[in-house]
């Protein structure tokens, strides 16, 4: 039998570990953007590596966070559940392999990424090596992050959420902490080869990150032998599970479209509306995720959605009145100057209330990925449908006006808001809005799902 008061105990120091550790980060996170942002403003250089690193980033996504917990930390807290120690060997086979398929297909999409803006003309012909080594130290990065991300998703599995907090800060304080000496060290070099610093510093990380923490977790000897497989990951549960993160990247991509320096506005943007959901909403759903895998709960998870909203609703309200003081105290310095805190102050204040729609959207989600593989199998495929709709009618119809070929409707709303010179602005935000619509609507319609089944 549960003992309440102990659970609940346990529930808070585990919260508390991965909230300050999170902070932590954030804080780190904060001197990384402001190196960043120091070096590079929002110069064509940054925003033509921001336009690249979208397709490694949003394949990286969909294996990545919520997404990956529910494939695979169910299994796992089970199986600890009733084992003290594990032997994982078939699993990091498994993770070795899956970690190289992943950095050959993100070569093959960047490759093409790279040939289109030249085609564009976005990037100087002499400067094609650069971006194709900046591809290859990427794909590094998003595999060892992969690689990573499955021992880590173990890690908390296993209950270790303390040792999970300091690994994560590890890698973030690593990366940040050798990125301002990397700039300098290429740029010495070269002007152009500053961004490599910038890679580099991130592979540091994750590389720090495997050695010290993962490896070590690679040395328990238990009896019991988990195999892990590609028939683990529901890939429509992998995208489903992280599509707040790809609805960002995907009005990234859109806001990058015009080779412009919309896509830095709007990174600068999101990272700081990026604070509350992975400080507060990301762990709130690791929780709720761990504890309902055991037990079902529909009072802790209908908390959790209030509690979200709640604070999620103070924190864009404060947005609203003070986003451009906001970005000047954090941004404002080095090549960041006040027309950059203007746009990508606008950019915030814009983006805001979409956030507050992920921010339920992905709580109501953790309710239907603990219901049985089969079942979610079954299901996940029709629930996802509305959602490749949407980003392939939006995707279709600004790809369309961007290149100069939409037929028809020109005198319409939607064009009108989008042609008329705030294009790349414009079709971010109406991909973003239209997106976490429906998602707040699918999620909405999954939490329904997860009821009628827990009701049977």
């Amino acid at each position: 039998m549960f003992n309440k008061n102990q659970i609940s105990l346990h529930t808070f120091i585990d919260f508390s570990y991965m909230f300050f550790s999170t902070l932590i980060k954030k804080g780190f996170g904060f001197i990384r953007e402001l190196i960043v942002a120091f070096f590079f403003g929002s110069s064509v250089l940054y925003a033509n590596y921001l336009f690249l690193k979208t397709a490694s980033d949003f394949v990286s996504q969909i294996m990545f966070g919520n997404a990956l917990q529910a494939n695979i930390m169910p299994k796992f807290v089970k199986l600890y559940s009733q084992n003290k120690s594990l032997n994982l060997s078939s699993v990091y086979a498994f993770a070795k392999r899956f970690s190289f398929k992943l950095f050959l297909i993100l070569q093959a999409i960047q490759s093409i990424v790279i040939f289109v803006m030249y085609r564009l003309e976005y990037i100087d012909p002499s400067n094609i090596t650069l971006y194709l080594l900046v591809s290859l130290l990427l794909g590094f990065v998003a595999s060892f992050n992969l690689f990573n991300a499955i021992f880590l998703t173990i890690l908390q599995a296993k209950g270790s959420f303390k040792k999970y907090s300091i690994a994560t800060t590890f890698n973030i304080s690593v990366s940040t902490i050798s990125l301002y000496p990397l700039i300098l060290l290429f740029k010495t070099i070269a002007s152009c080869l500053s961004i490599v610093g910038v890679v580099i510093s991130r592979l540091l990380g994750v590389l720090s990150l495997a050695i010290i923490y993962v490896k070590p977790l690679l040395n328990e000897d238990g009896e019991k032998k988990p195999v892990l497989s590609i028939s683990d990951f529901n890939f429509s549960i992998l995208i489903l599970g992280n599509f707040a993160n790809i609805i960002m990247l995907l009005a990234r991509f859109f806001a990058g479209l015009d080779g412009g320096s919309n896509i830095a506005f709007y990174t600068y943007a999101v990272v700081i509306l990026n604070i509350f959901f992975t400080a507060v909403v990301m762990n709130i759903n690791t929780l709720v995720l761990k504890f309902i895998s055991v037990k079902k709960n529909l009072r802790i998870i209908i908390i959790s959605v209030l509690l979200t909203s709640f604070l999620g609703s103070i924190f864009v309200f404060l947005i609203s009145f003070f986003s451009q003081e906001i970005i000047s105290f954090i941004f404002e310095r080095g090549k960041f100057d006040s027309l950059d805190t203007f746009y990508t102050s606008n950019y915030m204040k814009d983006l805001s209330w979409s956030f507050i729609l992920m921010f339920i959207s992905s709580t109501l989600f953790q309710a239907y990925f603990t219901l049985p593989d089969y079942y979610l199998k079954k299901e996940t495929r029709k629930l996802i449908m509305p959602l490749y709709l949407v980003v392939l009618i939006l995707s279709f119809y600004f790809l369309l006006i961007y290149s100069g070929n939409l037929p028809i409707y020109t005198n319409s709303f939607i064009y009108r808001m989008t042609y008329n010179g705030h294009s790349a602005y414009m079709n971010s935000l109406i991909m973003t809005y239209g997106m976490s619509f429906v998602y707040f609507l699918v999620s909405i319609i999954s939490f329904i799902k997860y009821l009628r089944y827990e009701t049977k």
